[in-house]
């Protein structure tokens, strides 16, 4: 009797283990799958976390709030590169993305701005991911990352 007692209680968490496992791994697909099937950008606002240029240098603004990019409805997109203002048109077709018509405001930012390395990059990119709830840019050129995190 005790020992169907003790097999029973055994059985009992080994299911519940395995269950637990089962949903922990469906989580992880479903997550995947987010990223791979595209998540649409319209109405999200994004700030710049870090940006890695040629030669795998990473940049980060000394202010992540200065450097908006506001995914508007209709395609119109519209933001803030330091001291100046962003606007044009984002186009999405699953997880590549690309900026057309992209324009800038053209003034003078103070010294250790990174709105010309910014805008540099923003204009060729041609992909975008999501990673640990970031949002990834990427352009032609291997090695450049443009990350953003969320401001909502």
């Amino acid at each position: 009797m005790r020992f169907t007692t003790l097999r029973h209680t055994f059985l009992t968490g080994l299911l519940l283990i395995l269950i637990g496992c089962s949903a922990e791994q469906e989580s992880a697909t479903e997550a995947g799958n987010a990223t791979e099937e595209g998540v649409s950008l319209e109405g999200t606002n994004w700030q710049l976390a870090q940006l890695t240029v040629l030669g795998g240098f990473v940049f980060e603004p000394d202010d992540h709030s200065k450097y908006v990019l506001n995914f508007r409805s209709g395609n119109r997109l519209t933001g803030t590169s330091d001291c100046n203002s962003i606007t044009g048109s984002w186009l999405q077709d699953g997880m590549a993305l690309r900026f057309d018509p992209f324009a800038t405001t053209r003034s003078l930012c103070l010294a250790g701005s990174l709105h010309n390395n910014l805008i540099l990059y923003l204009k060729d990119v041609n992909a975008l991911s999501l990673r640990d709830g970031h949002l990834i840019l990427t352009t032609p050129e291997d090695g450049i990352e443009i990350e953003f995190e969320s401001r909502d």
